[in-house]
């Protein structure tokens, strides 16, 4: 291995190096390649949810533009944690016992969406089932959150703490 590579490898949090698995759709994937593929997805995700969020004043007038960029935002970020685990790896844990009502929550609400948006073309229904997604996102976001909603509401009042005190101290208020 190249002193660049193995350079890499230290910066790399033990446990992504102790929770890797070989993936068998993608084998031969090294972690560096992953870890790009994981964030080359983030980022796409981001920008859809960016340019959707252009639409979301005009969700009335253009509803299937917002769905469309949101639900593929949705997509790239679902997609960027299957590059980060392996697609494989990623299905066997959303099949899960446990992670199959957010599985089957999540897909039908996309799936949904996009009918509503792009079959039906109805800008009520088209909303709602955006909404559903919507939640069924954050609650896969949130899941991942460590100790859960305990976890969840421990590091927003500490960022919120960090946010006031810098405020306060920035602010002539």
């Amino acid at each position: 291995m190249s002193s660049e590579g193995s350079a890499y490898n230290s910066w790399i949090p033990n446990v992504w190096n102790n929770a890797v698995q070989e993936d068998p759709w993608l084998p031969a994937m090294t972690k560096q390649q992953r870890l790009m593929g994981f964030m080359a997805c983030l980022l796409g995700g981001w920008l859809c949810f960016g340019l959707s969020f252009i639409y979301l004043p005009f969700i009335l007038i253009k509803a299937r533009k917002y769905v469309l960029l949101f639900s593929l935002g949705s997509v790239f970020t679902l997609g960027s944690f299957s590059m980060l685990w392996g697609p494989w790896n990623h299905l066997m844990h959303l099949i899960k016992r446990n992670r199959l009502p957010f599985t089957v929550s999540y897909f039908s609400t996309l799936f949904l969406t996009i009918y509503t948006a792009m079959v039906m073309k109805n800008t009520i229904l088209t909303i709602l089932c955006s909404a559903a997604q919507f939640v069924a996102l954050l609650w896969y976001v949130f899941s991942y959150v460590p100790g859960g909603v305990t976890g969840l509401k421990f590091f927003t009042k500490l960022f919120s703490r960090a946010v006031l005190r810098k405020a306060q101290s920035t602010l002539p208020i």
